[in-house]
This record gives structure tokens, sequence and C-alpha cells, in this order.
């Protein structure tokens, strides 16, 4: 049970650490892609969304073909606003992604000092996010969490207001395509 409950007039960003969250769900089930769009209603439920955003990082020089930029145009039709870096590359055989989380963290700490917003989701389950999150609920903000159980740090999870375990949520869908994230 939870001191906070949702309001209809509370004002809801969305943000959304997109390769984290495409990261842990190919793991637990690779033929299944994410329906960001669904995610983002079932969270924001009842309240007015003001906001959603997918931080995503792409290749220093990606081509017009590059699926990453294939999934950002169609993220963007679907009324997200992506903020992407192009910081992809490699490290010791693994592809990794620089700025993105900071990038969120500084995103949801600016719309909150500007009054943007009532509620921030943070859909990640990275430990990273601590330190705004705390900003955020220090600016008089509530903060929700959403990630999978196996992904989610625990002291994240203490810190937000309300967490959601994605494992019991319905936004996945059926895919074998590249262009998983995107509801067609």
């Amino acid at each position: 049970m939870s001191l906070y409950k949702e309001n209809p007039n509370h004002r809801v960003m969305v943000f959304i650490d997109y390769r984290n969250l495409s990261e842990c769900m190919s793991a637990v089930s690779p033929n299944l892609g994410l329906d960001l769009y669904r995610l983002t209603d079932v969270l924001v439920s009842n309240r007015e969304l003001v906001g959603a955003y997918v931080f995503d990082a792409t290749w220093p020089y990606p081509g017009k073909d590059d699926d990453n930029v294939k999934l950002h145009n169609s993220l963007r039709k679907q009324g997200f606003r992506l903020v992407v870096t192009n910081s992809m590359n490699r490290l010791g055989g693994k592809v990794v992604q620089k700025e993105t989380d900071v990038s969120l963290a500084c995103e949801m700490v600016e719309h909150a000092l500007l009054d943007h917003y009532d509620v921030a989701i943070v859909v990640s389950g990275d430990r990273d996010f601590v330190p705004a999150m705390k900003k955020v609920q220090s600016a008089g903000k509530r903060v929700e969490m959403a990630a999978l159980k196996h992904t989610c740090s625990e002291e994240a999870i203490n810190i937000a207001d309300v967490y959601y375990l994605l494992d019991d949520m319905p936004f996945l869908l059926m895919s074998s395509s590249s262009n998983s994230g995107v509801k067609e």
C-alpha cells in the first residue's frame, strides 16, 4: 500500500531508457518486441500526459537505412520526443553507449525545476538515476519507476515513490523484425 494515490489532475512525464529496456527484454524473450506506446498508456493511466521521452544512442554516422534511424522515426511519429546521442561504439566486442543516462537525468531534473510535471515515470532499473530521482523528489515531485524485476536496482526501487513491475504489464508485441520497440 502506498501513500501516493493516482490523481487525474497530475501532469505526468515519462522518461524511457530505451537501450536498457530493450536489452533487458531481449535477454528475457528475444522474439518479443516492445510496444512503447502501450506501455506509456498503461503507466500514465487516467492522468494527463504532458511528455513522453525516449533516450537512445546511435552510431556516430548513421545512414538513413540504419535500423536505429527507422526506429527513432517511427517513435517520433507516435508522439515520443527523442533524445539521441551519437555515442555508440564497440568496447571489447560489446556495443556500448555513452551520455544517454546523463541526458535522461538532466532532462528529468530540468523539467521538474521548471514545474512542467507533477509525476516523473522513469522506465529503467538503472541505479545511475538515483541521484536525479532524489533531486526531483526534493523539488516536490513524485517519482515512479518501472522496470523488470531482474534488472532493477534495489536502491532505485526503495527511492521511487511507486514501483511498477514490468514483468506483469501488457506491453509486448510479437516481432521477428529488428525494428522492435515500435508499434506499426
